[in-house]
């Protein structure tokens, strides 16, 4: 894996589709190595330092070892993620200078987010859908896995109806604690636009464990809190980048 930032790894241009730019470069692609041993399509997540991140590398574990980690520990628990291929991280003087987490690609998915939106299979589908998620998520959340990004965007649907699989991306974020009480549970679950579908989630989830109405509040006061804050980091953007933490 660390030939990915040297000369050794050869991409098919044809064959190479850049999902995303910023704030990190995310690549699904080929590639062979010297001996042309031909793996599978694979997704090359290379991460950025932002701000003044950079400055506290050398006490962090990299984006990319904590993306490789989380999605070990979900395989563990019996819960998918794109297959991990490894992580690379190359410091200098103690500061990370490039690391990068490479999965095998997933195929013809839907994220979660165009799938609400779109209701492929009708209202009943997504009612399904809704059901396997939130069996997914409480079992994360028991593993002791606070995911700290959970959005729509984050999970792939493959599969048809009655065969749907899940699958959770974007793991750099994740902890991992002894447990998590409803509060970390719910602050999770906030990150989750399901708009009118959250109270058939909520109970899906909340089952006969917890209060679904006491989970809710809490996850409708964390998400208010969130855009607050989304709206003072847009407003300080400006002073933000003339200081060079943008």
């Amino acid at each position: 894996m660390k030939n990915f930032f040297s000369a050794s790894v050869k991409f098919s241009d044809p064959d190479t589709k850049v999902l995303k730019k910023r704030p990190n470069l995310i690549l699904e692609t080929k590639m062979r190595t010297r001996q042309d041993f031909p793996w599978p399509r694979q997704v090359v997540k290379r991460f950025q330092w932002r701000g003044l991140q950079r400055f506290f590398s050398p006490v962090k574990t990299s984006k990319a070892v904590r993306s490789y980690q989380t999605a070990c520990h979900l395989i563990k628990h019996g819960l998918s993620t794109p297959m991990p291929l490894g992580a690379v991280e190359f410091r200098k003087s103690g500061f990370i200078i490039n690391n990068a987490y490479i999965t095998e690609a997933v195929n013809d998915y839907i994220d979660l987010k165009t799938y609400r939106s779109s209701l492929p299979d009708g209202r009943e589908g997504m009612t399904r859908v809704l059901e396997d998620l939130a069996t997914y998520i409480l079992k994360m959340h028991d593993s002791g896995l606070w995911h700290r990004d959970l959005n729509l965007s984050n999970f792939l649907l493959t599969g048809k109806p009655g065969g749907h699989r899940l699958y959770l991306i974007d793991l750099n974020r994740a902890r991992v604690k002894p447990g998590l009480s409803s509060r970390d549970r719910a602050k999770d679950l906030a990150r989750l636009d399901l708009n009118e579908w959250q109270k058939i989630f909520f109970s899906y989830y909340c089952a006969n464990r917890f209060n679904p109405q006491e989970m809710l509040r809490t996850a409708n006061i964390a998400r208010s809190g969130r855009r607050a804050w989304r709206k003072m980091i847009v407003w300080t953007n400006p002073l933000r980048r003339k200081l060079g933490m943008k």
